[in-house]
């Protein structure tokens, strides 16, 4: 079994006014430190192509950057990239034969819409439409001092044998949260950390 990790991370991708994210230099390294063989794409070379290309080339995807759900039009969700968005419309139009697993660090990745309370209709519930067995994602805005340690404790959960599962991620991520309440970090910034999927 082969697998290929991608690893994407913007600290502000330029195109609107959005907060510098000052802890994605830390995460990417984090995740790399775990998974050396992944494939890096931070700053100013993960632009949209860039990623498109990452997303069809790995198994494994992992997004350290700014993240915008579009309620009026959810297709229009997106990723922000260096110097562009990559929306949900993109994904779902994209071959993704090798997705397995997904992890979109990211604000607003899997709020969806008050309005339509029996509907799934997001970023993380999209890339699972598009192919990928299972996602992690966010309720609303995760603080950025987060990202480094959950990815750190979800990874190394994860890929402690040879071969990742993705039947493995919600209790990875399970022991990622645990991991924050021990640490005394107010429940508002543990609980929107959600799984989805296998």
């Amino acid at each position: 079994m082969t697998y290929k990790v991608g690893i994407v991370g913007v600290a502000h991708g330029g195109t609107m006014p959005l907060n510098h994210l000052k802890g994605v230099k830390e995460e990417v390294r984090k995740i790399v430190s775990i998974i050396p063989q992944a494939e890096i794409l931070e700053g100013q070379q993960a632009t949209v192509d860039a990623v498109k290309q990452l997303l069809q080339d790995c198994s494994w995807l992992h997004f350290a950057c700014h993240g915008k759900q579009d309620i009026v039009d959810p297709t229009n969700s997106h990723l922000v990239l260096y110097g562009g968005d990559l929306t949900l419309e993109t994904i779902l139009r994209m071959p993704l034969s090798h997705a397995k697993f997904a992890f979109l660090a990211a604000c607003q990745t899997a709020m969806g819409d008050g309005g339509l309370l029996n509907e799934s209709f997001h970023l993380g519930g999209g890339l699972i439409a598009a192919g990928f067995c299972g996602a992690i994602g966010t309720l609303w805005s995760m603080d950025d001092r987060d990202g480094p340690l959950v990815a750190e404790v979800f990874y190394s959960h994860l890929f402690r044998d040879q071969y990742p599962d993705t039947s493995s991620a919600a209790d990875a991520l399970h022991i990622a949260i645990k991991t924050l309440r021990t640490q005394k970090v107010p429940y508002e910034r543990w609980i929107p950390f959600i799984h989805m999927g296998v």
